[in-house]
């Protein structure tokens, strides 16, 4: 059985986080990943709350992926006083996931700006970054996992292959489905990359029978997942697929719910 899970992302603003494990437990969730919002939710007090809340409803927090514009750009800038300030940001959440019980750790680390134009984003300089954020995350219990994003640093499996190269340690990747879409990659084309360094997976659905594809819920779009997760098991994954739903994708929280039920079924018939 694939392990599968929801992220509190798909609650942007129609749930409080503390009020996720309560219901994951009435839904038969076991596995989350906790998106954290704002740094009072990474806080040492809200976060041990949290946790006390997430062991009684008997759930397994597998990430945490703080709302990355507050500060992950800045860990890459070249500005000694800025990085200085998001490194701190940066190890609050670590030390949150560390709490929680956490896996991994998502980023989507430096921006791209509009029409593709790129700013200190040279690799060389970029992947020595890379390799102390892991080792931080790694200090904490954690994996550092950078997840493929259409306007962040790695929209494509070639740059992630480039990154691979310049590192001194392995880089992780969690793997979005939408997102290799949108950036117009087919999602298996980042499982054939480097599959084996695929430790989740943020799952919605996807309709491309029209002019653009139309992201929804599962299974109204008919994305085959079982195809994605049977090519990345062969590769050795053993992580957790996670339902990651954008609010304008339903009206009511039993739809996604119903979202999640279908995406197991799928994965797992």
């Amino acid at each position: 059985m694939v392990r599968t899970g929801i992220s509190t992302a798909s609650f942007f603003d129609t749930l409080m986080l503390e009020d996720a494990p309560a219901l994951f437990r009435s839904w038969g969730v076991r596995y989350a990943e906790y998106y954290l919002n704002s740094s009072y939710e990474y806080s040492p007090a809200f976060t041990k709350m949290l946790k006390s809340r997430s062991d009684d409803a008997g759930i397994e927090v597998v990430a945490v992926h703080p709302m990355s514009l507050q500060f992950e750009p800045l860990l890459f800038t070249p500005h000694p006083r800025q990085r200085e300030e998001a490194t701190a940001s940066y190890e609050a959440v670590l030390k949150a996931g560390e709490i929680l019980g956490a896996d991994h750790y998502v980023m989507h680390g430096p921006v791209v700006l509009g029409n593709g134009v790129t700013k200190n984003l040279e690799f060389e300089r970029l992947a020595p970054i890379f390799d102390r954020l892991s080792d931080m995350a790694e200090d904490h219990g954690l994996h550092l996992t950078l997840e493929n994003v259409s306007y962040s640093i790695m929209p494509s499996p070639e740059i992630g292959t480039i990154l691979h190269g310049l590192m001194r340690r392995p880089l992780y990747h969690t793997l979005d489905l939408k997102q290799s879409i949108r950036a117009g990659f087919d999602p298996m084309q980042f499982v054939d990359a480097f599959g084996e360094r695929i430790i989740a997976v943020h799952a919605c659905d996807c309709d491309r029978s029209g002019e653009k594809p139309r992201f929804c819920l599962p299974p109204r779009g008919g994305f085959d997942f079982k195809r994605i997760v049977d090519a990345l098991q062969k590769k050795g994954f053993s992580g957790t697929v996670l339902l990651e739903a954008y609010s304008d994708m339903f009206q009511s929280h039993k739809e996604l719910k119903d979202a999640y039920d279908a995406l197991s079924r799928q994965i797992n018939t």
